[in-house]
């Protein structure tokens, strides 16, 4: 079951962060969370552009809570190698 980000707490630290962006990623890419780790390739998990897309939107939404104005851009998505490089930038802005 994914996480619940009220349940994370006042303000999710990048575990928190790194909980959201391997579940979405999962649900995502329908690979089991025990296959994504932080140094993960996002395209040895299949994460195209469009992947990439549904997963951000999905993080956006499930830290909106946290950070209302969270925008993860394409030209971000596009800089992201590893699972470790979106939890770095969204644990920046949370």
């Amino acid at each position: 079951m994914p996480a619940r980000v009220a349940d994370l707490g006042v303000r999710p630290t990048p575990d928190d962060v790194l909980t959201v962006v391997r579940e979405a990623l999962a649900i995502v890419c329908e690979q089991p969370l025990s296959r994504i780790t932080p140094t993960t390739s996002l395209d040895d998990l299949g994460a195209d552009s469009l992947a990439r897309v549904e997963v951000a939107e999905l993080v956006e939404e499930r830290l909106a809570e946290h950070a209302p104005h969270l925008h993860i851009g394409d030209a971000d998505l596009e800089g992201f190698r590893t699972v470790a490089d979106a939890v770095d930038f969204v644990a920046a802005r949370v």
